[in-house]
């Protein structure tokens, strides 16, 4: 009987595996945006920058309740008089370009695993980097922060704002305050997200969780995007037999009124 011939583990390669492309999470910055989409013929004319008009969902101090006796003389010119300011327009909201990269080999079927990872990349990611530029403007627009002794607080707060606001709205936050949220019985699950004790939704982003850091941030609803589709271009540098593509587009996203900040201070 002739024996077997033994196997040589040392001279065989490895079973090369690729997994399956995963979606993006269903929730996050994206997810509240209401998208207006440019078509592949169209011209992204948001490159120039959206402004956003106030139509009065957020007025200024334009109401208020007149106390005065219905059968009393006219109020004498100079006093209280039924008059206000209406609010500001937000500086328009500029656009981002959000990029992905990847390289290999000049062979063929390298040319075209690089142009897909350079498109599933920017497909995953672009949410959260995106945010993170976002987050600056959220800041800005909001305010000087009030601040919270803990996250409970902090959301009791934003709630107040925007009961006085009387809309549904956004409230902004970093990812690592939702357990807390959660463990205080505050939030409950709605689809892919999460809702406040008054209805309005929470925005959880990754891209938050540097661009807010402990600062939670309401905001009308919904948010308004506009975005065109990606484009993957490339390039090849001969010397260093390298292929390399970059997928990317232009992003922009704006919202009517900015409500209200608040950081948690412990």
């Amino acid at each position: 009987m002739t024996a077997p011939t033994p196997v040589v583990h040392d001279t065989m390669l490895p079973v090369r595996f690729e997994p399956p492309l995963r979606n993006p999470a269903p929730a996050g910055l994206f997810a509240a945006v209401q998208w207006t989409a440019v078509g592949p013929d169209e011209p992204s004319r948001h490159l120039s920058g959206v402004e956003v008009r106030e139509v009065g969902n957020y007025p200024g101090l334009q109401v208020g309740v007149w106390e005065r006796a219905w059968c009393r003389p006219p109020a004498p010119t100079g006093s209280d008089r039924k008059s206000g300011t209406r609010g500001d327009v937000l500086d328009a909201f500029e656009p981002v370009v959000v990029w992905a990269f990847d390289s290999c080999d000049l062979t063929e079927p390298s040319r075209r695993e690089v142009e897909a990872r350079a498109a599933q990349a920017l497909r995953v990611r672009e949410s959260v980097v995106v945010g993170r530029d976002f987050a600056d403007r959220l800041l800005a627009d909001a305010g000087t922060p009030t601040s919270a002794e803990d996250a409970v607080a902090a959301l009791g707060h934003l709630e107040g704002v925007l009961a006085e606001a009387n809309t549904i709205a956004l409230v902004h936050a970093s990812p690592v305050l939702l357990p807390v949220l959660v463990s205080a019985h505050l939030v409950t699950r709605s689809g892919a997200g999460w809702v406040t004790p008054a209805g309005h939704s929470l925005v959880i982003g990754g891209g938050y969780l540097t661009g807010l850091g402990a600062t939670l941030v309401a905001t009308s609803a919904p948010l308004f995007g506009w975005r065109d589709n990606p484009q993957v271009r490339t390039a090849i540098d001969e010397k260093a037999n390298t292929f390399i593509a970059v997928a990317e587009r232009t992003v922009v996203i704006g919202y009517e009124a900015a409500l209200a900040a608040v950081t948690v201070t412990p």
